[in-house]
């Protein structure tokens, strides 16, 4: 299990709709809210699943997220998965 944390460049509320709607478009599952909440999206090699908690907000255009990975396959990296998180947003 590891935690890192990504700068999202919006509200809270924009954070969990635009995840949601990115993960369930790829056949991921979502559930949480503007606060906290979990993942799990299928790959090709094996499954990453994980927790978000969403931290206080330096600014009114950023907020931060610390993301849990809890599960992913073995031969990918947590950062790896961390780029492609940061890349998304």
């Amino acid at each position: 299990m590891s935690t890192f944390t990504i700068d999202f460049p919006g509200t809270a509320n924009q954070f969990t709709a635009k995840a949601n709607s990115a993960i369930t478009e790829k056949g991921g599952l979502f559930t949480g809210d503007s606060t906290t909440g979990n993942f799990r999206i299928q790959t090709g090699i094996g499954a990453v699943e994980g927790t978000y908690q969403v931290l206080e907000p330096v600014s009114d255009t950023q907020t931060p997220i610390a993301i849990t990975i809890t599960r992913k396959p073995f031969i990918v990296s947590t950062n790896t998965i961390k780029s492609a998180i940061t890349d998304f947003f």
